[in-house]
């Protein structure tokens, strides 16, 4: 039960981030420009490199070492959070040095982000991760969140704001990270310097950065490739054509945050057994949104966008149908990678699925970009979000044989081409306006694609309806 709590908390948040942008872009995107929001998506992403460097892999690794090491927590966090601290400093001293050094760095944008350095410094959310206190971590991200956005409503009335928007963005993030402290001084006591402890840590900790180095190539390198080969404009039409994918995303990988201590704490206890149910439950929840997700986000793309999106971002229709797709692969190595993978301490495996699709795709960007612009941006994306996963299934083979999915996976698909063609047959003969026409063709797809996972059998109404009969005849 408390798997299940602890999802449901992830998932009410992971459900807070779909609205909230979807609240907020339209907005912004009426008055700043695609240039005004590529500028910001240009820095943005440079400073996504010190952001990596400043948290050093400590995420996953913490989560893990807290969850099997709850006797021991006070000590267990300290040191590593001292790895954390002192990447932290190292970080935001190479940061300043780079705005020094490059004119082209020293711009307003560039040094409010300092802040979201300051922010990952004192990320300790991996802390209530590993303890699976994830009521905690939600109700300071849903605060904070909306803290936020209210701030957006009432400050940001002009393209001339842009400057305080970016500030706004990077201070209720500071906030919400400073705000766990509190509640932490339970678990971690006083601080306490044990450097011999601390080095213990270091060389996993490193194993798990590399990879977090290549995720960060792929992922945040098509918008720093875009702005110096292209142009801001193209970088604002990606952004936003990823941002509206990335939304979809937080559906299907709501799950992985909350399986990992659990998993991890299978593992220390020998349960296996307990191990596979709980994926299987996983390749089943992802593949049951990811693929009829796909289809409607194609189904409804051009519709979306035109009230959506302002008149400047009308292109990013083109970069969404070509980036749904990495919905499916990265649900895939969100179970694969985080949940297999790094459980079972297989981090050089790891490292080589992220590192190769890394360097592949700045080869292709320098191919691609400056003819294609971000539609060459889009389709890189896409093809090494597809390496990765390759990669992670040929090293998870082992533990995958063990795993029923396929069979219901196939269902799932064949339902999901089923609503497909039902709702494209519907758009053939009823249009309204562009908002009429989304929240139509998702009420007639959710429909039919529940009908053809109930007649495929996919989803078993009766063995719910005893296992609910059960739970509440515990009560």
């Amino acid at each position: 039960m408390k798997l299940v709590k602890n999802y449901l908390y992830n998932l009410s948040y992971q459900v807070l981030l779909i609205v909230l942008p979807i609240i907020t872009t339209p907005y912004i995107t009426r008055i700043f420009s695609s240039n005004d929001l590529g500028i910001y998506g240009f820095y943005n992403s440079i400073v996504t490199y010190f952001l990596l460097l400043a948290g050093l892999g400590v995420a996953n690794y913490g989560t893990r070492m807290i969850s099997q090491n709850r006797k021991q927590i006070s000590s267990t966090f300290w040191s590593i959070y001292q790895l954390q601290f002192l990447s932290s400093l190292f970080s935001i001293l190479f940061y300043m040095i780079a705005i020094i050094g490059f004119p082209q760095m020293q711009h307003p944008v560039a040094f409010l982000l300092t802040i979201n350095l300051i922010s990952r410094g004192l990320d300790i959310s991996w802390l209530f991760q590993g303890l699976e206190d994830f009521r905690r971590i939600t109700v300071r991200n849903m605060t904070v969140k909306l803290l936020g956005v209210i701030s957006i409503f009432l400050f940001i009335k002009s393209e001339t704001d842009l400057y305080l928007y970016v500030f706004l963005l990077a201070f209720f993030e500071f906030l919400g990270q400073l705000s766990m402290w509190l509640p932490a001084r339970n678990y971690i006591g006083r601080f306490h310097f044990d450097w011999k402890n601390t080095k213990r840590h270091l060389k996993p900790v490193i194993l798990l950065f590399l990879p977090q180095i290549a995720i960060s190539l792929y992922a945040t390198l098509n918008r720093t490739m875009l702005g110096a080969l292209s142009s801001t404009q193209d970088v604002g039409i990606y952004d936003q054509a990823l941002k509206i994918v990335n939304i979809a995303l937080t559906l299907v990988t709501s799950l992985g945050s909350v399986m990992l201590p659990r998993v991890s704490n299978l593992l220390a206890d020998g349960d296996r057994e307990a191990v596979n149910r709980l994926l299987e439950m996983a390749f089943k929840a992802y593949n049951l949104i990811v693929f009829p997700l796909i289809a409607g986000m194609l189904l409804i793309n051009s519709d979306f966008v035109s009230f959506f999106l302002g008149d400047d971002f009308q292109a990013a229709r083109y970069g969404i149908a070509i980036m749904v797709f990495r919905i499916f692969f990265i649900a895939w190595t969100n179970i694969t990678g985080i949940q297999i993978l790094i459980p079972h301490n297989k981090n050089r495996e790891f490292m080589i699925s992220t590192t190769i699709p890394a360097f592949i795709s700045v080869g292709l960007n320098l191919m691609l970009i400056p003819s294609l612009g971000y539609i060459g941006a889009a389709i890189v994306s896409v093809f090494t979000e597809f390496l990765v996963w390759a990669f992670q299934i040929f090293f998870t083979r082992e533990y995958l044989k063990d795993l029923s999915i396929l069979s219901t996976m196939i269902k799932i698909m064949i339902s999901s081409i089923l609503m497909y063609g039902v709702v494209s047959g519907f758009q053939l003969l009823i249009r309204f306006s562009p908002t009429v026409n989304v929240i139509v063709d998702a009420i007639v797809g959710g429909i039919a694609y529940a009908l053809f996972i109930l007649l495929l059998k996919v989803i078993d109404l009766k063995e719910i309806k005893e296992s609910l009969g059960k739970k509440y005849s515990n009560v």
